[in-house]
């Protein structure tokens, strides 16, 4: 196995989640249901004016798919490390599908309003309702909202799986590793939600948006706080 270790992205934390549960596979089909939703308003273009439309549309879309790819991506890399499905995590993945199904469609409203506010598309935007910054900053606070639960519920159970370290045999690297993304995503859920507070009470309304570029802040904290890299050398000499 270790000759493979170089092509897996995880490859120096032992998979727990070995089989894909049912809780996964219901999860999966609500993201693809919400990665679709994300691409279901985009009309087949007929004509040239059709096409420019079509091609312009895959800004906004490719924002909000990467939005709910990522989230897609800690879900599944959760499940695959640690492989629980206890009642708690059944219930908190239960919300956060269902926070997924419901930021697809704002989601997409949110990156094409605001995509077209900020190119000048005046036509679009009053069509949709963007005719003011106040405007546009609401959607930026309810899709940093939805954004900030989704990072809140990831946090809780990231929590719940450092109540079962000791049954899960979580190593020292793990164990760092595990507490390194409660802590990350616990920071992701306060800027999302400062960026929210920031987009529909304060002036710079849609320009709040900026502020989820610094998520890496959130990183680079819980790494401070929770040091791991240390560990992985050790765990990988042993």
């Amino acid at each position: 196995m270790d000759d493979f270790k170089g092509l897996d992205h995880d490859p120096d934390f032992r998979w727990r989640g070995t089989n894909v549960t049912r809780i996964e596979n219901l999860s999966d089909i609500v993201f693809a249901i919400a990665l679709g939703m994300l691409i279901t308003g985009v009309d087949a273009p007929r004509d040239i004016a059709g096409l420019r439309q079509f091609l312009w549309n895959v800004f906004p879309t490719a924002l909000g798919f990467a939005v709910l790819l990522g989230l897609w991506h800690g879900h599944y890399t959760f499940f695959r490390r640690y492989g629980v499905a206890d009642k708690t995590i059944i219930f908190l993945n239960a919300i956060l599908i269902f926070v997924v199904l419901f930021m697809a469609y704002p989601l997409r409203f949110a990156f094409d309003s605001l995509f077209a506010f900020m190119t000048g598309d005046i036509d679009r935007s009053v069509g949709m309702g963007v005719m003011s910054l106040k405007i546009a900053g609401e959607f930026v606070a309810f899709f940093s909202l939805g954004y900030a639960i989704a990072f809140l519920i990831f946090a809780l159970m990231y929590g719940h799986i450092l109540k079962k370290a000791e049954l899960l045999a979580l190593n020292g690297f793990e164990l760092a590793l595990t507490q390194q993304m409660r802590a990350t995503r616990y920071g992701q859920c306060a800027i999302a939600l400062f960026t929210a507070v920031m987009a529909y009470w304060s002036p710079l309304y849609p320009l709040a948006g900026i502020f989820h570029t610094f998520f890496f802040l959130a990183y680079w904290y819980a790494e401070k706080r929770y040091p791991s890299k240390h560990l992985m050398v050790a765990h990988s000499d042993s």
